[in-house]
């Protein structure tokens, strides 16, 4: 009896802390923030807040507090035209008393932090914050399915007509983000006649060498299980064990019996394909375990260093590497993610760097971005996306203030290489008779500048007729602010009018209309200077022969130096390049990138021990990506209750 007394009481308390953090925090809040938009003289939407209690009485009063939440947690409310902003803490405060209430009324409350393209939702300040390094890894084992890439590595020499694993990239998002990875029926028969065709290629040539090997006097069946041990080799990276070897050998016998030579190679090579640890990546085994982790097993380790860095499965020297049991797990990962990123004879490491910023400013897409062919102008946009490829891949060759370079630049990568791409250079604003050079173009800083300005980054954040200042504004308002923006209502007809009389600025009117500008606020102004250039990259000054209008303003985007009236999209990028909080969100980016996932409060050491090797190494985008492969959010799981 005593213990349910102890637990009424507590509950009581609780209820009482909680009325009076409604009484003192959150109405004050409302009351402040909220209610000279939606109280007794105004109701925008026709919503009301005023009223609300410290508890829903009704359904519809749960589903108020509920978008509440989620403008809040969007930034979508206080409205941009708003007099007055909380701070992060102050609405984090809310929010996190709001989530709090609804779930004790029974209420489920969605968590979308863990979804892809949800990752900036994680309080940007506490992931940041000293106070919060002591925090552990709080992300359990996974189990990942191997990239596109990789496994078109794995059946090397086959024909693969149509790559199972291929998948539509979602807009903006990571293409080796794990929660993508699908596995179903369509997927596993595809793969079993990949893996049956390509079987029997390497059981032909295998044939070969077992019929050497029997004129040398060596017996048939070790002849086979020699071979069989070279495919588990090759495609698994180890040998087989003993009842593994024994059941290949079973099976290759009966199939041969049946269907004669090499079937029973053939069938045996495919079964070491269509093996679970083939297709997938297992973590967790255990390797050793601290403060409720598990660290994954040094060859767990190799294999997500592997994969981490190139679409290969880790060679030879790499598995040896581990292998040295004198040596920590964090030195060998850092000795071997070293050489790697440096190895230029193979240089898969760098490919995968390039494919981060790839993704991270997503303009590998402006060759899918149709384009009318005009007169005294050639658009070809793969020779736009080669370009800024070298952009970037100079960029990471000298590996110094890699984010601040790739967005401040005046020096670009023009390069022609066939007769379809000669016309590019107009797109440059370079005149007809420019000759082409392999060293880079300086540009005027008030015509180019960096990535933003690069016309591939301009043409895959456009539509197929006309520029998108609200594209380019929401790539700019999450990946390098982190903010968020909520998804376009389904009763929203997201059209601009379509009268040629009008520049783009003047139709983009109908976005201020008030059901609309809450969500565009958070975007139009920060794509709205982006207009010196058209739909094609061009740098321009007359628009429908009146000059382009480039100036904007900045308001509530939390991110110090930023805020306030801008002229130039240079004004614009100078600002965010020198903010720390936006070199900090791109380390966020690149940890979801090399880790597969979104980060959480438990990677609050790992990313603030990245962000100071990448400022430590003068801006080194290999220091940053070692620091975050020999972190303990690489290294160890959070031990789950099955384990």
């Amino acid at each position: 009896m005593k213990y349910w007394a102890i637990l009424v009481y507590v509950l009581l308390v609780f209820d009482l802390e909680a009325d009076e953090q409604f009484a003192r925090k959150v109405k004050p809040f409302l009351n402040t923030y909220c209610v000279t938009c939606h109280g007794p003289e105004k109701q925008k939407g026709k919503v009301r807040v005023d009223q609300l209690t410290d508890s829903p009485r009704k359904r519809e009063d749960a589903e108020l507090w509920s978008k509440i939440l989620e403008a809040l947690a969007f930034g979508e409310m206080p409205s941009d035209s708003a007099k007055r902003f909380p701070t992060q803490v102050e609405a984090r405060l809310v929010q996190n008393w709001i989530g709090t209430m609804l779930a004790k009324a029974g209420h489920v409350v969605e968590k979308k932090q863990n979804k892809e393209g949800y990752g900036n939702l994680v309080p940007h300040e506490l992931l940041f914050s000293p106070q919060e390094t002591d925090r552990t890894v709080d992300v359990a084992a996974r189990l990942w399915r191997i990239t596109p890439k990789s496994l078109a590595n794995l059946l090397r020499g086959a024909r693969i007509v149509s790559n199972p694993f291929e998948f539509e990239k979602p807009h903006g998002n990571f293409r080796d983000f794990k929660g993508k990875y699908q596995f179903n029926s369509l997927m596993a028969e595809q793969i079993t006649e990949l893996a049956i065709a390509h079987s029997l290629k390497e059981a032909r040539n295998s044939r070969k060498r077992i019929v050497e090997e029997r004129k040398k006097g060596t017996p048939i069946d070790e002849a086979n299980l020699t071979e069989i041990r070279r495919r588990y080799e090759t495609v698994l990276r180890r040998s087989p064990s003993n009842a593994e070897i024994l059941s290949l050998a079973a099976l290759m016998k009966k199939v041969d019996a049946e269907l004669g030579l090499p079937r029973g190679l053939q069938a045996a090579f495919a079964a070491i394909i269509l093996q679970p640890e083939t297709l997938f990546r297992f973590e967790g085994l255990g390797g050793g375990n601290k403060e409720g982790l598990t660290k994954l097993t040094r060859r767990e380790l190799a294999t997500a260093l592997a994969f981490a860095l190139t679409d290969l499965p880790p060679d030879s020297h790499l598995l040896n590497a581990f292998k040295d049991e004198k040596l920590s797990v964090q030195l060998i990962i850092q000795q071997q993610a070293q050489r790697l990123l440096d190895d230029r004879k193979r240089p898969e490491a760098q490919k995968r760097l390039l494919q981060f910023f790839q993704e991270y400013f997503d303009y590998e897409k402006a060759a899918d971005v149709f384009k009318d062919q005009i007169k005294g102008h050639k658009h070809w946009a793969p020779a736009l996306v080669y370009d800024l490829n070298a952009l970037v891949m100079h960029t990471l060759e000298k590996d110094q203030q890699v984010f601040k370079t790739l967005l401040t630049t005046s020096d670009y990568l023009i390069y022609v290489n066939s007769h379809r791409d000669h016309g590019n250079p107009l797109v440059y604003n370079l005149p007809p008779d420019w000759k082409p050079t392999r060293k880079p173009v300086r540009f005027p800083k008030d015509q180019r500048m960096g990535v933003l300005t690069h016309p591939a980054w301009l043409v895959a954040h456009s539509g197929n007729f006309d520029n998108d200042p609200i594209r380019r504004g929401h790539w700019i308002r999450y990946k390098l602010l982190g903010g968020n923006v909520p998804d376009i209502p389904i009763n929203v007809d997201a059209k601009l009018p379509d009268d040629k009389t009008m520049t783009l600025r003047e139709r983009m009117h109908v976005t201020r209309a008030e059901s609309c500008y809450k969500c565009h606020s958070k975007m139009n102004p920060l794509g709205l200077p982006f207009e010196l250039y058209d739909h094609y990259g061009r740098f321009r000054v007359n628009e429908l022969e009146k000059p382009v209008n480039t100036t904007s303003k900045i308001v509530n985007t939390g991110v110090p130096g930023v805020d306030g009236d801008i002229k130039s999209p240079f004004e614009l990028i100078k600002r965010l390049a020198a903010s720390t909080h936006c070199e900090q969100v791109f380390v966020r980016y690149v940890f979801r990138f090399f880790m597969g996932r979104n980060e959480t409060l438990g990677d609050a050491k790992t990313l603030q021990e990245a962000h100071k090797a990448y400022a430590d190494n003068d801006g080194s985008m290999k220091a940053l990506v070692v620091s975050l492969l020999t972190s303990d959010s690489f290294i160890y799981r959070k031990i789950s209750a099955g384990n």
